[in-house]
């Protein structure tokens, strides 16, 4: 049995037993779901309850009072993977952010191959062209935006790279074709299905090397995630959208921007929340999709047309932002008192996430490899699965 086997075992007990704690939809909640919580939660007001989330050992430490087995779900620690040794920013990068720049050197400090390369939903094929400027024998870049495979064409053209673009949905069965066995396949940042097809892919292909960072576990074809691992199927946690969107609430970086504007958007949401269910006489919340954080910069009653638009509805004459408004206060803060216990599990179940596709990798013959390989003040989704292909089967 492997440690990776291990540490998956032990970690899906004990989110079984705490289903309770990270499932509550905290904007559908009309009371705290946790009665022995109840008077400690609200015995902290606004201002507490910002400054406990945003320090997840303080928030560790307090909840643990109450949940003794919590700190077992957060002793697994994956290792430091490598590092770029600089992150100078040669002309052909200019427009590429910082962090970006950062993430792509460090992604690239951990593949060392011998391989030709395919770069699985590559945008503009950023790190596969620093592959080739590094060395690679030769860079195939998968992207389905036809504007921006023109762009990282001209890009690996004026450099005179062995760099070339195949313009495709990943989900289609030519994307698939792509896999070789001699080859080292990369993934920066890749989302929900297009992750797991990337995996699928790679294993039918015996694809030597893989190296993926996965992003957006929500964003799969099914309302539950299905485990790619034998393992995972028969320790199913049942993860629906709602729980595979919790890892990635973390953010990378805080400042008083940024919490200002989460301020406005869960108050707006909610705010929205309470005009529907008067407009539709439906006691039930209505999520809304992501939208562009700009929205937060006008007038709620602006939000709330661009909101009713979305979901079909017709706004009244006159919306009333200081009644809506004053709806959501109270409702802010039993969300952020929900908040605050979900979070503690952020990691574990994104761990959990990661191990079934480890796993996944090992049961198909590969020797995996999963830690961090880049820094926190990056991104926050900064895991990677290393995986090489054992020369055969017997280990």
């Amino acid at each position: 049995m492997s440690t990776l086997t291990k540490q998956f075992q032990q970690l899906s007990t004990l989110l079984q037993q705490a289903k309770g704690d990270w499932q509550p939809l905290p904007f559908s909640c009309t009371q705290l779901p946790w009665p022995e919580l109840t008077d400690a939660l609200q015995a902290l007001d606004e201002v507490a309850l910002d400054a406990l989330d945003a320090n997840s050992e303080a928030a560790l430490a307090w909840l643990s009072q109450w949940r003794p087995q919590l700190p077992e779900l957060h002793r697994i620690e994956l290792p430091e993977l490598a590092r770029a040794p600089h992150y100078a920013n040669p002309r052909w990068s200019n427009g590429i952010g910082g962090r970006k720049w950062a993430q792509i050197n460090d992604f690239a400090a951990n593949l060392n191959t011998q391989h030709p390369i395919l770069e699985w939903c590559a945008g503009k094929g950023h790190l596969g062209r620093l592959l080739a400027q590094q060395g690679a024998l030769a860079v195939t870049s998968l992207e389905w935006n036809a504007d921006l495979c023109a762009q990282g064409e001209q890009l690996a053209s004026q450099l005179q790279l062995p760099h070339q673009f195949v313009c495709t949905n990943a989900l289609d069965e030519q994307a698939a074709a792509l896999f070789k066995p001699q080859q080292a396949a990369v993934a920066l940042h890749a989302c929900g299905e297009l992750h797991l097809a990337f995996l699928k892919h790679s294993a039918t292909a015996h694809t030597q090397q893989l190296a993926l960072s996965p992003c957006c576990y929500h964003l799969i074809a099914g309302q539950h995630y299905q485990p790619l691992s034998t393992l995972g199927q028969q320790l199913d946690l049942q993860l629906d959208r709602h729980s595979l969107r919790l890892p990635l609430q973390q953010q990378a970086t805080g400042g008083e921007r940024v919490r200002r504007l989460r301020h406005i958007e869960l108050t707006w949401r909610l705010a929205f929340d309470e005009l529907q269910q008067w407009l539709t006489g439906q006691a039930h919340y209505l999520p809304l999709p992501s939208f562009p954080k700009r929205l937060l910069s006008g007038d709620f009653c602006d939000f709330a047309r661009w909101a009713c638009e979305k979901k079909s509805l017709t706004p009244p004459a006159v919306i009333d932002n200081q009644h809506w408004l004053g709806l959501a206060q109270a409702r802010r803060l039993l969300v952020k008192r929900i908040e605050l216990v979900r979070h503690r599990y952020q990691y574990p179940l994104e761990l959990w996430l990661l191990l079934d596709k480890a796993i996944f990798l090992e049961e198909q013959g590969y020797q995996v490899e999963l830690g961090y390989f880049t820094d926190a003040q990056h991104t926050p989704r900064r895991y990677l699965l290393k995986a090489e292909r054992y020369t055969n089967r017997t280990k």
